[in-house]
């Protein structure tokens, strides 16, 4: 892979978290339909999904099969990708990291805790999926690590998009493990902080080595919603940037030119990302006006970067109700 200038220039990243409650998921989806659709918008690449935030797969697993979703009619992801291919479309594969409902309810012992050793995220009563993951439990070796080789051994994967991976200090009794053996004093905050992005990027370097292992072509990025001074350290875990700044969502019309001019010096290849919302991710059935798209996209080719736009596949997969278009 040349690390340099690689990516396409067309891009959609395609969200698709889906709750147990939502029937029908997949039922109306032509695959046929769906890629033509990406052809007649000059598309050439779609992030599709492997694993949402609810912790559902939208593939047949082998390994997996308790957490398929519950109402899936067919092999999405799969169809997906073989209907793009043979179209000469790249599919990234998407999964979440911190953010899993299914993991969280079933391992409570692998969320972060805060300093009072609280859960970090969604209280237990509360409607959400952000109870945070934590990367120094066994969370890593006994389910992602795996599910990872799973989406890598039976799928074409042209790249993995890792979503929600950040900076979480915890007071969790495996990360205060972990402190102590590195003679650091996990009641110490500044300290809890500095292990944190350590053990972090650690996490990182790891996976990476772990997926070039299976297939050192496929793309790698993991997601925090910004790209800034800390990724520095490292970018030997990446293979590119994807600059997550949706103007109208939050980031505000600063954030991307600001950003952008420290990602390009970096060394690889960088890949805007604003959406089709109103407003932000989640925001299904808007429409971002046109003015206010077109003046995103083109200010992420005056600053040299690839170009991608959010969308929402409907729950029974119908393309034709996409913004794609």
């Amino acid at each position: 892979m040349n690390r340099a200038d690689f990516l396409p220039y067309r891009e959609i990243h395609l969200d698709f978290h889906t709750s147990e409650a939502i029937p029908g998921i997949g039922a109306d989806f032509d695959p046929d339909e769906f890629a033509d659709t990406l052809v007649k918008a000059h598309v050439n690449s779609i992030t599709c999904f492997a694993r949402c935030h609810h912790g559902w797969i939208y593939y047949d697993t082998e390994l997996n099969p308790e957490r398929r979703h519950p109402h899936l009619t067919r092999n999405l992801l799969a169809e997906q990708i073989e209907a793009c291919h043979r179209r000469d479309i790249r599919v990234p594969i998407y999964t979440t990291v911190q953010w899993d409902h299914f993991t969280a309810r079933q391992h409570p012992e692998w969320i972060c805790t805060d300093e009072s050793g609280r859960i970090v995220g969604t209280p237990p009563f509360e409607a959400g999926f952000y109870r945070e993951m934590n990367v120094n439990s066994p969370y890593v070796e006994e389910f992602l690590k795996p599910h990872v080789r799973e989406i890598l051994t039976t799928l074409p994967t042209d790249g993995l998009f890792f979503d929600i991976v950040r900076v979480i200090p915890s007071t969790d009794p495996y990360t205060q493990d972990l402190m102590r053996a590195a003679g650091l004093d996990p009641a110490n905050a500044a300290h809890r902080s500095r292990f944190a992005l350590d053990s972090l990027n650690d996490f990182k370097r790891d996976m990476s080595v772990f997926v070039r292992s299976i297939n050192p072509e496929a793309s790698i990025f993991y997601n925090s919603g910004h790209v800034g001074p800390r990724h520095r350290a490292v970018t030997d875990a990446y293979s590119h940037w994807e600059l997550e700044t949706l103007p109208s969502g939050g980031w505000g019309y600063q954030h991307f030119p600001v950003s952008v001019r420290y990602a390009r010096t970096l060394g690889i290849d960088v890949l805007g990302m604003t959406g089709k919302f109103h407003t932000s991710w989640g925001d299904f059935h808007s429409f971002k006006n046109l003015a206010a798209l077109q003046f995103e996209v083109f200010q992420m080719l005056a600053m040299n970067t690839k170009c991608m736009v959010g969308d929402q596949l409907p729950r029974a997969g119908a393309s034709s109700h996409t913004s794609m278009t």
